[in-house]
């Protein structure tokens, strides 16, 4: 299904999503005369009960008295339960109508993905010659011990890489020096995404290739690279396979790849138990946050539009873009734009956060009183306070402010799997952008937003 947007395959995609469109409309329709009014009930009413869902989600997540936490519990499993009948009930009265409509929706979703997805290209560059020497450090700790599990290190050592296995003191950024001095020509790390970025630093510094092994909890740059979390084994073997370019980021001489956090989140990364029980860990920190009892963190920085910013709950500065999923950070959709993310969220109480929610997934959420977003290739934090607690990749630092954050583009060359292939581009099937698109690649007038020209 190569081509651009006016090919005939990516057109004809775009002229059957807009006719699974008019099915959706036409099965509408159906459900709205065979429920007899209860479409317009339902509608009404879960609009209704999912307000007093995340409400009584909220005052449960924030309140220190257990029965008022079971009591919103309870309230908001009752909702949910009236919702799901009202749906099951309109769905009998009127299900030709459900079943057309779900047939529009599944067409919908594969044909407007097959109509405005990426074409898909190269993952990196072949080098002359694989490395002779590898390299790979393995945390065995990482993940819950998952590398030493799946013999993560006598797999690597069967491809002829040479292997470092962690121990308490080890220090991976003079282990990866080491490793290089001694004639290492690529890098890599089995571990989890606070191992990475320290070993990627040295690759930078040394220009050789990384390989990242996801063998964490997480694995959060993994993920947005492409790799297959669920099988750590098979990123071995990017030590014979193909080379891509990408960003890391910067603040004063320490290397991140996904972000880096100040405030709120921050003090939760900081806390003994973070790893071993992330909810529980979160129930006991944020709930303060949110009702206001912590103070905001005093800081000083500016947008570059020249707003200046005084205070935070959270600061996140990412290595490149990531997709907003409510008020949780999704994946990027690439690692290689040249750009940080500032993210400042300055609400302080459940209630501000949750209309805060609310206008993101409207597209609502431009500047103002309790949250800013933009890109910048720089940023410079400035604090009163001698250290500020700091979250690096997942992990807890302490950073002497002023803070200079930045970007090297390209810096970070990274081995990936021959089998990798690019990930395809999301498409927002609920915009009415996407809509518009569809019509403009049906008529031939546009190309898909991310195809290469």
């Amino acid at each position: 299904m190569g081509g651009d947007a006016g090919g005939p395959a990516r057109r004809w995609w775009a002229r059957a999503a807009l006719a699974a469109l008019a099915v959706m409309a036409g099965g509408l329709a159906l459900v709205a005369v065979g429920s007899e009014g209860g479409l317009f009930a339902l509608a009404v009413g879960a609009v209704l009960g999912l307000a007093v869902v995340a409400a009584s989600g909220w005052w449960a997540f924030t309140t220190r008295r257990v029965w008022k936490r079971r009591l919103n519990v309870a309230v908001a499993a009752l909702v949910v339960a009236f919702l799901l009948l009202d749906l099951l009930v309109v769905g009998l009265q009127g299900a030709a109508g459900v079943a057309v409509l779900a047939a529009g929706l599944l067409g919908y979703g594969v044909a407007a993905r097959r109509a405005l997805g990426a074409v898909a290209g190269p993952i990196g560059i072949w080098p002359e010659t694989s490395p002779a020497r590898p390299w790979l450090l393995v945390n065995p700790r990482s993940g819950g011990g998952k590398a030493e599990r799946l013999g993560i290190a006598a797999a690597a050592r069967a491809r002829g890489v040479q292997v470092h296995e962690l121990v308490p003191g080890d220090d991976p950024v003079a282990l990866a020096r080491q490793a290089v001095a001694a004639g290492a020509d690529a890098v890599g790390v089995a571990g989890g995404d606070g191992s990475l970025g320290l070993v990627a630093a040295v690759a930078v510094e040394a220009d050789v290739p990384f390989v990242c092994v996801p063998s964490g909890t997480r694995n959060h740059f993994a993920a947005d690279l492409g790799l297959d979390r669920g099988d750590p084994l098979a990123a071995l073997d990017a030590f014979a396979g193909p080379e891509r370019r990408i960003d890391v980021g910067v603040v004063g001489e320490r290397v991140f790849l996904n972000n880096v956090s100040l405030g709120a989140y921050a003090d939760l990364v900081a806390e003994p138990g973070y790893r071993a029980g992330k909810l529980t860990t979160a129930h006991a920190v944020l709930p303060g946050a949110l009702r206001g009892e912590r103070a905001l963190l005093q800081v000083a920085f500016q947008d570059p539009e020249g707003r200046s910013y005084r205070d935070v709950l959270v600061l996140l500065v990412a290595n490149n873009a990531y997709e907003l999923q409510g008020a949780v950070l999704g994946a990027r959709g690439r690692l290689d734009g040249g750009v940080l993310q500032v993210s400042a969220l300055r609400a302080r109480t459940g209630a501000a956060l949750a209309g805060l929610v609310a206008r993101i997934a409207a597209g609502r959420a431009g500047p103002g009183a309790h949250w800013a977003q933009w890109t910048a290739a720089s940023l410079r934090v400035d604090a009163a306070d001698a250290e500020l607690p700091a979250g690096i990749d997942g992990e807890a630092v302490t950073l002497a402010p002023p803070l200079e954050f930045r970007v090297l583009p390209l810096a970070l060359r990274v081995l990936v799997p021959p089998a990798l292939r690019p990930r395809a581009a999301r498409v927002a099937l609920r915009s009415w952008t996407t809509v518009r698109r569809l019509w403009a690649v049906a008529t031939g007038r546009a190309r898909p937003q991310g195809s290469r020209r």
